[in-house]
């Protein structure tokens, strides 16, 4: 059979030296250049943990996909043909658990393709849901641009053979179809194993947002953080650049998302500066239309209680404001664009006002966010962009969700791509915001 190799190599030195990772894990992180590369030469290099993932196909060639050719992809693949991701796991005991998020596309997507989401414990292929009995247990959405986040744990029985854990995407379908991977930085597959301990409870919760939630995936962050302190979230998310809650409603997979309903919580996060247009003359129907959204989840939950996420003003106020979309809120407010705090002022006091008008809960990342500011401005919560959370601010998203799903202070430390003491901070403050009401 033909294989198609995307391996991967470990973090830079630098990078090693500062991560404080124990579990194993592994990332793939997709870009042109190094597609490039992976057509060429069959070998596609990310950036954290290690293993690889292959294209298995008699008769596939390996091709790039999506809009900038970021995405590896697999043409000619038949039904049989898969993807498999395989990571190392030295030491993983038998009954430990991995979390598996392996999002892709297909083409043709005019009808949903059949595939199977597997994982190999010990001889046996096991489904990673629970599928038919032709073993069908995921399926492609009926978009080119949209895709299917596969998202899961599973507990292994036995200890990985040769040392690692293996999965594998397999094409129920005929073919021929196009199968890629998806992702960019930040939400391209990830494997993360976990340990072997019990959770107390199983809280499902959905997630909608755009790039301040999948920008280091904090979701996934959460579920490892809630892991470690003794509660297992059964997640599901869609998530898509700079979306409203208007183009979320409009959006067929995630309407499919919420629509799968049985949810306890749900996080929904509006495109970052929304907030700012409430009551003004470049309003949007901002909360009219994530009221809609509150609505629909609850229809298809009616006991899930949603949350709006309080996000965090721009790192100098004007980062990253130009564009036809924002004209009429820019030029015609330019005093929300002085600094971060006039952002932050304007940003809380709508966001808040919107939840109580709504009847919705605040996850205050926010809050959070003004107080390390002024405390500790040496951990840098933004990326280089100014707008976007670096792995610090995505870790204190997911501190602030945590314990606004859970209302109790952390007991323990999990495994973190931080300095221990760092962690420490961002859990305390979070801690100090949502437990105590600490506000600026």
């Amino acid at each position: 059979m033909k294989r198609l190799i995307l391996s991967l190599s470990a973090l830079a030195a630098v990078i090693i030296a500062s991560a404080q990772v124990k579990a194993p894990r592994a990332e793939w992180r997709f870009n042109a250049k190094n597609t490039a590369h992976y057509i060429e030469k069959g070998h596609y290099h990310a950036a954290v943990g290690q293993g690889e993932i292959e294209f298995v196909g008699k008769k596939a060639t390996a091709v790039a996909a999506g809009r900038k050719a970021a995405n590896p992809a697999a043409d000619n693949a038949q039904k049989g043909d898969y993807w498999l991701a395989t990571m190392p796991t030295e030491g993983l005991k038998a009954g430990s658990v991995v979390d598996i998020w392996f999002p892709f596309l297909v083409e043709p997507s005019d009808a949903p393709q059949d595939f199977a989401l597997e994982y190999l414990d010990g001889k046996q292929w096991k489904p990673v849901f629970a599928a038919n009995k032709k073993g069908v247990n995921c399926h492609s959405t009926t978009s080119d641009k949209w895709p299917r986040f596969a998202w899961q744990s599973v507990r292994l029985d036995n200890q990985p053979a040769d040392g690692k854990v293996q999965v594998r995407l397999r094409q129920c379908s005929k073919g021929p179809l196009k199968v890629s991977l998806y992702g960019t930085t930040h939400d391209a597959p990830k494997m993360l194993a976990l340990d072997e301990r019990i959770p107390s409870d199983t809280t499902r919760v959905l997630f909608i947002g755009n790039s301040y939630t999948y920008h280091n995936l904090y979701p996934l962050i959460l579920k490892e953080m809630a892991w470690y302190e003794g509660h297992y979230l059964d997640c599901n998310i869609y998530i898509h650049g700079g979306y409203t809650m208007k183009q979320h409603l409009a959006n067929h997979v995630s309407r499919e998302t919420v629509e799968r309903g049985g949810y306890d919580y749900a996080f929904l996060q509006d495109q970052s500066l929304h907030a700012l247009r409430i009551g003004t003359s470049a309003d949007m129907d901002v909360v009219g239309y994530m009221g809609k959204m509150k609505e629909q989840v609850e229809k298809h939950s009616p006991k899930a209680k949603c949350f709006i996420e309080l996000t965090w003003g721009r790192r100098d106020g004007n980062n990253a404001t130009k564009g036809k979309k924002l004209a009429s809120l820019v030029e015609g407010y330019p005093q929300f664009f002085t600094s971060y705090k006039a952002m932050q002022d304007v940003l809380t006091a709508n966001t808040t006002a919107m939840a109580q008008k709504l009847g919705m809960g605040l996850s205050p990342v926010g809050h959070a966010w003004e107080i390390i500011r002024r405390e500790r401005p040496d951990i840098d919560l933004y990326s280089r962009d100014g707008s976007h959370p670096s792995y610090a601010g995505s870790y204190l998203s997911a501190a602030v969700a945590y314990l606004t799903l859970f209302g109790e202070p952390f007991k323990a430390d999990m495994p973190a791509r931080l300095n221990p003491e760092t962690a420490r901070y961002l859990r305390n403050v979070a801690e100090r915001v949502v437990l105590k009401g600490e506000k600026l």
